[in-house]
């Protein structure tokens, strides 16, 4: 399956839409409802003025209207706009969907008609999904995974005309996981907090406006094993198994997977193409910012050590989920796990 890039896509919209180009169909959707819901305000923002909006906009909820009813609204003339705007929310409760395909083949050109889906993708197999792949802007919001959001942190901050310091990206996607909206609201937040002359938001604004510890952190956690550095690496575990609910091991486990996947990578891109560890680090795409603790567990740690160390992980996940961790705890398995770890 091709990758979704959702943030290109977004970009591309939000410029179609900001400049006036308006299309007479928008399908919403995708399990990550931030970009999905940010069109549609953009949409309700820009494609009427606010004195038309009274008698030339509608907004219905799938739940409460039908396809018949929705097609009615929509061959409606505009009354002195230049379009008549149809939002139709939760579209993922409407009932018989379908019935919308006799409208896509006759499309008002005066109407704007946005489907939004909450969280949810549309039925790909229904015909009028099919039908509507041919006329209409589909656009599907992915979920980011968690191991990429310090990056898309990053991006955001700029798309906002500001910075943000690679270890405050790091706290942030901590704390707010995938949760592109609760990002968001902490983003809105930290600018309002920190004065408009500070173009970087750094790890102590964070800390001190959203609540994140800076000593205790995934972040924090690899890049003491990869230095080794036995010590802080255990107070970290022992910090997560007395907070496992703020500090779940599934979400622990999965940088740690994350971080020495990468760090294998850039071992065999090293034996394949002979190249340093910086360059192979670059070809692994870890982003430049946050090179400095992957290229200390590379000389920390062999191919064959890092090879190890992704087994334990995924052994101790695999014991997590079952019952041969018997009755260990969360934090008793971390802590089992680091010791693995900094002997391989």
């Amino acid at each position: 399956m091709a990758k979704i890039d959702t943030a290109g896509q977004y970009e591309s919209l939000r410029k179609e839409i900001e400049s006036g180009n308006f299309k007479p169909v928008y399908i919403l959707m995708g399990e990550e409802p931030f970009y999905p819901e940010k069109l549609c305000s953009l949409i309700m923002e820009r494609a009427l003025q606010p004195h038309e909006r009274d008698f030339n906009q509608t907004i219905l909820y799938g739940a409460d209207t039908s396809a018949e009813d929705i097609i009615s609204i929509c061959e409606r003339y505009p009354m002195m706009a230049e379009r008549t705007l149809v939002v139709v929310r939760e579209a993922q409760a409407l009932k018989k969907p379908e019935g919308l395909g006799i409208y896509l083949d006759h499309i008002s050109p005066t109407t704007v008609l946005v489907l939004l889906f909450s969280g949810k993708n549309m039925d790909k197999r229904t015909s009028f999904y099919k039908k509507a792949t041919k006329s209409c802007v589909i656009f599907e919001s992915a979920k980011i995974r968690e191991e990429a959001m310090p990056r898309w942190i990053e991006s955001w901050f700029r798309s906002i005309g500001r910075g943000i310091e690679p270890q405050g990206a790091m706290l942030l996607a901590e704390y707010a996981g995938n949760d592109l909206r609760k990002i968001s609201i902490e983003a809105d937040k930290l600018l309002k907090a920190v004065p408009e002359s500070q173009k970087t938001i750094t790890a102590a604004d964070i800390e001190q406006n959203v609540g994140i510890s800076r000593e205790f952190n995934t972040g924090e956690l690899t890049s003491a094993l990869a230095v080794r550095d036995g010590d802080k690496a255990f107070r970290i575990a022992w910090f997560f198994g007395e907070s496992p609910r703020q500090y779940p091991l599934q979400m622990t486990l999965g940088f740690l997977f994350f971080f020495f996947s990468k760090v294998e990578m850039i071992h065999a891109i090293m034996l394949r193409d002979r190249i340093s560890a910086k360059d192979a680090a670059s070809k692994a795409g870890v982003y430049y910012s946050y090179a400095g603790p992957y290229l200390s567990a590379v000389r920390s740690y062999s191919l064959r050590g890092t090879m190890r160390i992704i087994s334990w992980i995924r052994e101790c996940d695999w014991r997590s989920k079952s019952n041969s961790g018997g009755n260990a705890s969360e934090g008793e398995l971390l802590t089992e796990l680091i010791g693995k770890i900094l002997s391989a």
